[in-house]
């Protein structure tokens, strides 16, 4: 149960924290929280903490030791593997310092944002309860206050101490249902046992999404299907009913219907002046692939080039372009994806190589040829 931010700017929440949650009150404390390390900038004091005092410490341990919300378990045996005693007792005071700091600016922005503090108050409520259950743990190695401290700062610092807390809210006129989030990520981490406590206070309009879930858990992927079209048949604005049909039949091996309803989906997004996500876009590529017709090849490889900007730095990305511009004849843009793969291998000889034989054709488009003479020039 954690969520803890790196040196590129990014915030990570681990699944077993958003399981835990119970309304998205929460979830902006958190956030909140974790905006303050970046913004305090921990992350690089980190660092440079670190280069001063070791250098035998990688620098990965600040993601597992270093700017995370939850983790307070004493129990560092796995994560700690070099330096000594002295060390680590400045380090974790050095993480503790930081800790409040970041809870400190937590508070302040939700009061400046005119949002309680009660989903915070509540999640370190939960950690509390949680190291109760380590009896035996002391405080030299603590990476983390204590929650009573923290409480105790959220609970001086709040202005704002609403008891309403949201399951549910609304982007661009589309529910986000929390308890259906915890549903798919439960299909995503095949957690069982998530699912039963969940059904324990199963809302009645997410029936249909938890039957379909259980099932495609069970491996009855049709029986599934069945529920998921129940689904969109009660959802029938909801994008997200038809990226879960579109996966479905995709693993059922109905690859138009996949298409069909990933397609839909990227609709009801756009009716909703919100855009694809891309992994919806990268779906509906991969089963037009599958489709396996000059035109489904053709609307996959547009698909596929749209998805660059964006996921440049994917190998997956540029293995589907190769694929597809290969199984249409055009060679120079399967040269150039290949030319792609190997610089993101670190492969610099090879993809120049690859980079230099796509520039040999005459028909290449400029979208490739812009990017095989980068490569050439790459340094």
């Amino acid at each position: 149960m954690n969520a803890f931010v790196t040196g590129n700017n990014y915030i990570y929440i681990h699944t077993g924290l958003l399981e835990s949650l119970d309304s998205y009150e929460e979830l902006e404390g958190i956030i909140a929280h974790e905006i303050g390390h970046l913004k305090l900038g921990h992350i690089e004091s980190r660092k440079i903490f670190s280069k001063k005092n070791s250098n035998l410490i990688n620098i990965g341990i600040f993601a597992l030791l270093g700017a995370s919300l939850a983790s307070s378990n004493n129990n560092i045996n796995g994560s700690i593997l070099v330096g000594t005693d002295f060390f680590y007792k400045q380090q974790f005071k050095y993480n503790r310092t930081q800790e409040l700091e970041a809870d400190i600016f937590s508070i302040k922005a939700l009061n400046k944002l005119k949002k309680s503090s009660i989903g915070l108050n509540n999640f370190f409520k939960k950690i509390e309860e949680k190291n109760k259950l380590f009896s035996n743990k002391n405080d030299y190695y603590a990476s983390h206050p204590k929650s009573e401290n923290r409480l105790e700062i959220i609970n001086s610092l709040s202005r704002f101490k609403d008891n309403k807390l949201n399951t549910v809210i609304y982007y661009k006129n589309l529910e986000l249902d929390l308890q259906k989030l915890k549903i798919k990520l439960v299909a995503y981490t095949k957690n069982k046992q998530n699912l039963k406590i969940i059904k324990k206070k199963l809302k009645e309009k997410n029936k249909n999404f938890y039957s379909s879930i259980y099932l495609y858990l069970k491996h009855d992927i049709k029986a599934s299907i069945a529920k998921a079209l129940k689904l969109q048949k009660q959802e029938t604005k909801n994008p997200f009913t038809n990226e879960m049909l579109g996966s479905l039949f995709f693993i059922d091996g109905n690859y138009n219907k996949a298409s069909t309803n990933y397609s839909k989906a990227i609709e009801k997004f756009n009716n909703l002046n919100i855009l694809p996500p891309p992994d919806v876009k990268l779906s509906l590529a991969k089963s037009l692939i599958e489709v396996n017709d000059k035109t489904s090849l053709t609307r996959s490889l547009l698909i596929l080039e749209e998805l660059i900007p964006i996921k440049y730095n994917s190998i997956y990305l540029w293995k589907l372009i190769g694929m597809t511009a290969n199984k249409l004849g055009n060679k120079s843009a399967s040269m150039v994806a290949k030319a792609e793969e190997k610089i993101l291998q670190k492969q610099y000889n090879k993809a120049k190589i690859f980079a230099s034989k796509a520039l040999k054709y005459k028909n290449i488009k400029s979208l490739y040829k812009i990017r095989a003479s980068d490569i050439m020039n790459f340094k």
